[in-house]
């Protein structure tokens, strides 16, 4: 009977001992699991950081090209205000210009076409006053042969001159609108750079 309880309990420490390798096996087991599990979590976080911050440096480099692009445009918004303002401040001057300005203008033109044979003068209603009858007959008709029509264009600074069928306007918003086209990057470089 001792033998039995001999093997008997050389059996239980067997399976005892068994028992607790397989245990042993498990919490290995298990703590490689939780260190890969652990390690796949890192790298799935890293990731996602990493997806994270390419967005949000995408997004940003987005966000400031559009205050770039935002930042031009209200520059050039402002550069054309300004250019306005000058070019509206030019046609005033030669609004205002005294009677003998615009004398000095219109036969500076009028010089210009002294091989015609004829011209009429319209003048613009808001320069009526700055020329007479008396200066064409006694200044201009020296130049060429010009003759004042009784024709007005209605709320302008200016003239047309016609010969030949043929209309040349200096009517002074429209010289201001032809001359802008051709002067606004000079004008631009003085006022800008």
């Amino acid at each position: 009977m001792s033998d039995l309880k001999l093997l008997t309990e050389r059996l239980i420490e067997n399976k005892k001992a068994e028992v607790q390798e397989k245990i042993k096996e498990a919490e290995a087991e298990k703590a490689q699991l939780l260190e890969e599990s652990a390690r796949n979590l890192a790298e799935e976080k890293a990731k996602q950081i990493s997806l994270i911050d390419s967005r949000l440096a995408r997004k940003f480099e987005q966000d400031k090209h559009t205050l770039q692009i935002n930042k031009r445009n209200q520059v050039l918004f402002e550069k054309q205000k300004v250019l306005t303002v000058v070019f509206n401040e030019a046609e005033e001057q030669m609004n205002q210009w005294t009677n003998s300005e615009f004398q000095q203008f219109l036969l500076a033109v009028l010089t210009q076409h002294k091989d015609s044979d004829s011209i009429e003068l319209i003048v613009g209603q808001e320069s009526v006053n700055k020329i007479t009858n008396d200066w064409i007959n006694k200044v201009a008709k020296e130049v060429v042969n010009v003759q004042l029509s009784t024709k007005t264009i209605s709320k302008k600074n200016g003239f047309v001159l016609k010969k030949s069928g043929i209309e040349y306007n200096y009517l002074f918003d429209e010289l201001v609108k032809d001359i802008k086209g051709q002067l606004v990057s000079s004008v631009s470089k003085q006022l800008f750079d």
